[in-house]
């Protein structure tokens, strides 16, 4: 399914679905079509970030499985070893040895047609030289970043000297991860132009992100992603006035999103405009009240401008939500200063 489509599946179940991942967010999902690595093999920023927090990660398939939008695989597990050594014409040996290494998921020794797929895939790499070791190594390099990824997600190719290539959406990466996605004219969907942009973004192509950011937003200006991810783009290479206007129109395609209101406000403060910046906080907290980010950084704003009252109560407000972390340490200081603060205006 499509971004959308999945934000309309998590919101009815209570979940408040993102573009961003923070040190708030409670699980990455990426998408069946999704590459998690860079073209120098690291993996991309979301990941990165996903991988410092913690965070799990989880592939399409098994979000769908949660949701009840797919039958889960061991519904379909209907072959057992020798079929799947028969249709693929592998030995009976090989398919044991391919389950224990993980490359093929048995359940109770029967097998699926995912399996089967990558067992007629690896059947291939071997009459063209690639070893066992090879294709284990490539799969383990991808799972590092994808847990759930398995040889039915991606397709291999032989490499130069019996090496290991993998392609996905348009591209190849050899045995280390190394990955180019090629853009080119031809006509592409909302959602590949937007992946064109993020890797265009990731590897330091501004210009080409931008201009890919830009015909999302004119070609659908309902959908606040774009805006969102240009605006956050814009401001990191210090273009703060462009990179206000691209929040705003986020805010103004989806006006229930938060993080784009609470990174509009963090701008707007940087530029010495608090007041601006705690009306897109007060924004942010009417759509997600739970945000403690935002929790945190208007309690600070109002501290700044002595505001002592309103401020203590957002500093509770955030330690109901964190109470052992770094920053409810610097919650529970600040508190303490707005009701010293309170408690000498009340004395005077």
């Amino acid at each position: 399914m499509t971004r959308a489509e999945a934000f309309e599946v998590v919101r009815p179940h209570g979940g408040m679905p993102s573009r961003a991942v923070t040190k708030r967010t409670k699980l990455l999902i990426v998408g069946e079509l999704g590459w998690p690595l860079l073209d120098d093999g690291r993996p991309s920023n979301k990941l990165s970030r996903a991988t410092t927090y913690g965070i799990p990660v989880a592939s399409e398939r098994r979000f769908l499985e949660w949701i009840g939008k797919a039958v889960p695989d061991s519904v379909h597990k209907t072959y057992s070893a020798d079929q799947i050594a028969s249709l693929s014409k592998l030995p009976s040996d090989t398919i044991e040895e391919l389950a224990q290494f993980g490359l093929l998921d048995d359940r109770g020794g029967r097998f699926g047609f995912r399996d089967l797929a990558s067992a007629r895939q690896i059947a291939k790499l071997f009459s063209d030289g690639v070893g066992l070791s090879e294709i284990i190594r490539g799969v383990s390099q991808i799972r590092k970043w994808l847990p759930d990824v398995g040889l039915a997600n991606v397709r291999f190719h032989p490499g130069p000297h019996r090496s290991l290539e993998i392609e996905q959406a348009g591209g190849r990466t050899d045995k280390n991860g190394q990955f180019v996605l090629a853009i080119d004219g031809s006509q592409h969907s909302p959602d590949e132009l937007f992946g064109q942009a993020q890797f265009a973004e990731e590897n330091g192509d501004i210009a080409e992100a931008e201009r890919l950011y830009g015909i999302l937003m004119k070609s659908d200006p309902s959908d606040a992603s774009a805006p969102f991810n240009l605006g956050n783009l814009l401001r990191e290479v210090a273009r703060n006035v462009e990179a206000e206007a691209a929040l705003r129109a986020a805010t103004r395609a989806d006006p229930t999103f938060a993080e784009a209101w609470y990174n509009l406000s963090d701008l707007l403060d940087a530029q010495g405009r608090p007041e601006a910046a705690i009306e897109c906080l007060r924004a942010a907290l009417e759509v997600a009240p739970e945000f403690a980010d935002a929790i945190f950084n208007l309690a600070l704003l109002l501290q700044r401008k002595n505001e002592y009252a309103e401020a203590a109560d957002y500093w509770r407000r955030y330690l109901a939500t964190d109470c052992q972390s770094d920053w409810a340490a610097r919650a529970r200081r600040s508190l303490k200063f707005c009701e010293m603060q309170i408690h000498l205006i009340a004395s005077a």
